[in-house]
């Protein structure tokens, strides 16, 4: 089984950084108050906030593993088989997808007959390449 995570733009980190500091400010200007027993709901919604913007980062990661691609990103996940990839190629699509970095491989595939394709950012995309291309060759 190969590991590969998911390259991550500056933008991305200075957006989630920032969101942080800001929920956590909230959070510290209620304790300091004494007003956060009274805010549980307030509390909750920013620490599940928090929580959802760092969760992509800590789980987007793309799995080569027994003839299959495997791509987990949070709560979702696809299974491509190896054998299905028809092209992979560079792309700068902006389309929302697992991949946290605009630097993008566009995996085409066909599942079930109908031809699709997924984007993914892997943070080291040669190595990534060519770990697909020696597994179908396999």
């Amino acid at each position: 089984m190969q590991n590969f995570r998911s390259k991550i733009d500056w933008w991305v980190w200075g957006f989630v950084i920032s969101m942080t500091g800001l929920l956590a400010q909230l959070l510290v200007n209620m304790y300091a108050k004494g007003t956060l027993q009274q805010n549980l709901v307030f509390v909750t919604v920013y620490v599940l906030a928090i929580a959802l913007l760092w969760w992509p980062l800590l789980s987007t990661r793309y799995q080569i593993q027994d003839q299959r691609l495997w791509v987990k990103s949070m709560f979702l996940k696809w299974e491509i088989p190896l054998d299905a990839i028809t092209q992979i190629k560079a792309t700068d699509h902006s389309m929302l997808a697992p991949a946290l970095s605009f630097k993008r491989l566009r995996v085409d595939y066909v599942q079930a007959g109908q031809e699709k394709f997924i984007l993914l950012s892997p943070h080291n995309m040669q190595a990534f390449q060519m770990a697909l291309q020696q597994r179908q060759q396999a």
